[in-house]
């Protein structure tokens, strides 16, 4: 019978369990919106320098025809 941990004593470790996974979660979740947000400010940034190599491409194309 002493091997057997009452069901009081299971239910206080489960909830801090439960309470430090709440936790880890809440910081991933920070940590992803972070990581997210930073990827889409660079993926901005490479469509704008996408687009102004593009005009540049098209620039000297024109020059190089005339």
């Amino acid at each position: 019978m002493a091997e057997f941990i009452d069901w009081e004593t299971r239910a206080k470790e489960r909830r801090i369990e439960n309470k430090a996974l709440k936790k880890r979660i809440k910081e991933l979740t920070l940590s992803r919106d972070s990581w997210k947000a930073k990827f889409m400010e660079q993926k901005e940034v490479l469509t704008e320098s996408q687009l102004k190599l593009e005009t540049v491409k098209k620039n000297i194309l024109k020059i190089l025809t005339v």
